[in-house]
């Protein structure tokens, strides 16, 4: 099936594309980790049905300013848009979030790149269906680096939820059991156990009320821990960090008004060995909370969504797209390279795929690099 629509796929683009294409976006799974705001984020009311929980998503998806909670470690969302998005050149989609830089920073201050922040890592699909879809990460900064890619966690359903709800010598500081388990840089294998607090400012269940589970497992890609907890006036102050200045490829992880790193390129995606893998577009955008940390009174690290966008829909978008150069990958130093070879006029006119190889014949419905450009045959 997939083989016919790729080429129906391509000969509508190249068509003008006659089916309006909007920035709505449809949710298709909505799973949270435990977290402060899940159930209020959006709202949900006790005997609401895990359908009118994603409607309640995309309601909230639709307008600027109102956000979707992750909860901790490895709580996502999934969505589609009403098309195919196309990977054309620079970053294709905007997933913002609510970070921010911190106003009083007590050792950098004006000058930090810290706040909240609050990291998720990016997955995209390509299929028919969300079951059964090819699931690729989309490899940000840390990705080569200091990104851990076989944590997996096991939080347990509270078997309480009235009381003392303070932090400390209550049995809410015990509230969600947790196991996780993975694997360090070197190759040995670690495992621990623990407990979500739950905090006095935020008293509703953190277990998401629509589901009937007694526990919920997440595996994936885990970032390392950003936060610095500094005393001020004898009193805790915690500072997410930015992993640096030019940290790239995580949903929540910039300030929101920065549009550039908010951004995302499906060029970045590998598989599940870190192996760069070309597509031409995407049909699924996965986002999950990337960190795995608690920071005192502000609890947990979670990151939340505010809306997605296609980019290529964005007037005048294409003709100055956002370009992000992509870490290189350590253990092929070569990188992905777009040879440029001169005919006698000097202009090149060959054909190339995704990993600057030259092509000699061409596929109807795949990208190619022409002259520089992305382009589909």
């Amino acid at each position: 099936m997939r083989k016919l629509l790729l080429p129906l796929f391509a000969a509508t683009l190249l068509a003008g594309n006659a089916v309006a294409q909007t920035q709505k976006v449809e949710v298709l799974e909505y799973c949270p980790a435990p977290g402060q705001f899940v159930n209020v984020l959006p709202e949900v009311e006790k005997g609401m049905t895990r359908a009118q929980v994603l409607k309640a998503c995309e309601e909230v998806l639709s307008q600027n300013g109102y956000l979707v909670h992750l909860g901790t470690y490895g709580g996502y969302i999934t969505v589609r848009f009403d098309h195919p998005v196309e990977n054309k050149r620079g970053s294709d989609i905007l997933i913002k979030g609510n970070g921010m830089y911190s106003a009083s920073d007590p050792v950098y201050g004006k000058n930090t790149i810290g706040g909240s922040i609050e990291p998720g890592i990016v997955y995209v699909g390509v299929g028919d269906d969300v079951n059964t879809a090819q699931w690729y990460e989309l490899a940000g900064s840390e990705y080569y680096t200091t990104q851990c890619h076989d944590f997996s966690i096991t939080y347990h359903k509270p078997t309480a939820e009235k009381g003392d709800h303070s932090m400390a010598g209550s049995i809410y500081d015990e509230y969600i059991k947790y196991e996780c388990s993975w694997t360090d840089k070197d190759g040995t294998p670690r495992d621990s156990t623990g407990y979500h607090p739950k905090l006095s400012a935020h008293r509703q269940t953190y277990w998401p009320m629509w589901e009937t589970a007694d526990k919920l497992t997440f595996s994936g890609g885990l970032l390392p821990r950003n936060a610095v907890k500094y005393d001020v006036d004898g009193k805790d102050y915690w500072v997410q960090y930015r992993y640096s200045e030019d940290a790239y490829g995580y949903v929540d992880a910039c300030p929101a008004n920065d549009l550039l790193y908010s951004s995302f390129d499906i060029d970045w995606a590998v598989d599940k060995n870190g192996k760069h893998v070309a597509l031409d577009h995407i049909d699924f955008i996965r986002v999950a909370t990337g960190v795995f940390q608690y920071c005192g009174l502000i609890g947990e690290t979670s990151t939340e969504i505010d809306k997605f966008e296609d980019l290529h829909l964005v007037e005048g978008y294409d003709d100055n797209p956002y370009i992000i150069t992509p870490r290189p990958n350590p253990d092929d130093p070569t990188g992905i390279t777009i040879p440029v070879v001169k005919n006698n006029d000097g202009e090149d006119n060959s054909y190339y795929n995704l990993f600057g190889q030259k092509v000699g014949s061409l596929v109807r419905g795949q990208i190619y690099i022409h002259k520089g450009k992305k382009t589909v045959y």
